[in-house]
């Protein structure tokens, strides 16, 4: 699972997402380094933001939000 937070002066936001929902989206890539073995990025922009809005999570709502991200590898 991955749990990103994002920190802005005025504003907190989380993100769950499966290893399935990383590799399979159109802004990750695989090239993180030369010599990369196993390791990537997910370029997440000011412009593409919008297309996380699926997997934010509120605060109060990571725990269920992680058990729905497991449920989704199956």
């Amino acid at each position: 699972m991955f749990v990103w937070v994002a920190v802005w002066r005025d504003r907190i936001r989380y993100w769950v997402l499966n290893s399935n929902d990383v590799s399979g989206n159109r802004y990750f890539s695989n090239k993180q380094h030369r010599g990369n073995v196993g390791e990537g990025q997910l370029h997440l922009t000011r412009e593409n933001i919008s297309g996380f809005d699926k997997y934010e999570a509120a605060s109060t709502g990571i725990k269920p939000a992680v058990i729905s991200a497991y449920k989704r590898l199956k």
